[in-house]
């Protein structure tokens, strides 16, 4: 078996200066784009509990303007190098773009760097493949890194923002042992994780070793777990100490099915310590929400069923979907489950637009007095709303 570790420094190292440039603001850049597009914005923390002032990313979908919505929130780990990706797929998959919602609409909360190695390593050890490493003198925070996410930055996030009690980790490498560290001393902070390439390596393997032994008596129900791993050996090699130490893990898991704990595992051969973290985010969230499927042609039937289908991630259907079903259901003639869909819109969202959709159900149904009261009700909430003027007005004369 030949180890690895050295390469795999070298390669984190330069992972870590390359994000650490890109992250720099290229005054000459924004001259050659023009006027730039936001996804999201900077924000910060003052934490007690690290003595530090702590910056974060935040992208908040447009769901989460509708009055009453609440979001599941995705933390994540190597925030910066991360962020575009992650809230990239989340826009495509889950905010209803082409009508796609195969993940819930999610808030993404990426926290960058300050000192990666000591707030994401479960120990302290200062040596990789036999020799002492200086940037590893800092090791070992990770245990009160965990603690700022659970008693600042959760409440932190949950006070600004419309968040609902679902919550996921993602993390990297050092990211992803972090994340499983997450697993073991906060479980009740997170739903689900979804751990890349993970440094299962650090410190004789003590992740996989407190697994083994955490594995036995604790109960994972309801918790989801995805990871996937990059193909790290070296032409000629069969393993390594990185590559041995996740499939080690994974053989612990398959042994321990007692925990309830749902999980899965992905090789991506074709992709390295650096590329694989795209894949795996794409595959984890397919995974993590492989039930959640708010299709009209399989549920729409049922707004029950629906509504159970949100309820696992604590939060209610979204308007724009109650809206869409309600509208599909009076265009096949089912006006009783047209009318279901847009009363548990209004229901669910009633200081929002949701009574305009109920008044051209009733209008539809030729009610036009009670059409109108919803139009007036909905353009109470939206003054601006010119197209909806017209509507009244036309009803009106």
């Amino acid at each position: 078996m030949f180890n690895n570790l050295a390469l795999m420094k070298n390669t984190l190292l330069t992972l870590l200066l390359v994000a650490s440039l890109a992250s720099c603001h290229d005054k000459k850049h924004e001259d050659l784009v023009g006027q730039m597009i936001n996804i999201g914005r900077k924000e910060s923390i003052d934490s007690k509990i690290l003595g530090e002032t702590r910056p974060y990313w935040i992208y908040v979908p447009p769901s989460a303007s509708t009055p009453g919505v609440k979001l599941p929130v995705v933390y994540l780990l190597d925030g910066d190098a991360h962020f575009h990706s992650v809230s990239g797929m989340i826009q495509i998959l889950g905010t209803g773009v082409n009508g796609t919602h195969v993940i819930p609409d999610m808030i993404v909360v990426a926290i960058p760097n300050i000192d990666r190695t000591k707030d994401l390593t479960p120990s302290h050890s200062e040596v990789i493949d036999g020799h002492k490493e200086d940037f590893l003198k800092s090791s070992g925070g990770n245990s009160n890194f965990l603690k700022f996410i659970k008693d600042e930055l959760i409440p932190h996030i949950d006070s600004k923002y419309p968040t609902s009690a679902y919550r996921m980790l993602i993390g990297h490498s050092f990211g992803g042992i972090a994340t499983i560290n997450a697993l073991y001393e906060i479980p009740e902070a997170f739903d689900s994780y979804i751990v890349i390439d993970p440094s299962f390596w650090w410190d004789d393997r003590l992740l996989v070793r407190e697994g083994d032994s955490l594995f036995k008596t604790k109960d994972y129900s309801n918790k989801s777990l995805f990871i996937g791993q990059a193909n790290t050996l070296d032409p000629g090699e069969t393993t390594n100490e990185h590559f041995a130490a996740i499939k080690q893990y994974v053989e612990l898991l398959e042994k321990n099915k007692q925990t309830g704990l749902r999980w899965s595992y992905e090789y991506y051969p074709n992709d390295s310590h650096g590329s694989v973290p795209f894949i795996t985010e794409y595959y984890g969230l397919r995974f993590i929400f492989e039930d959640f499927d708010p299709a009209f042609d399989k549920v729409g039937s049922d707004p029950d069923a629906l509504k159970k289908i949100y309820d696992r991630y604590h939060m209610s259907p979204p308007q724009e979907v109650l809206e869409r079903f309600g509208r599909m259901a009076m265009a096949t003639g089912n006006k009783e489950l047209a009318m279901r869909y847009l009363q548990m819109n209004i229901d669910e969202y009633p200081n929002s637009s949701s009574h305009e959709a109920m008044g051209d159900f009733l209008l539809s149904k030729g009610d036009s007095t009670k059409a109108t009261e919803e139009f007036m009700k909905a353009l109470q909430l939206g003054p601006d709303n010119k197209a909806l003027k017209e509507k009244i007005s036309k009803l009106k004369h």
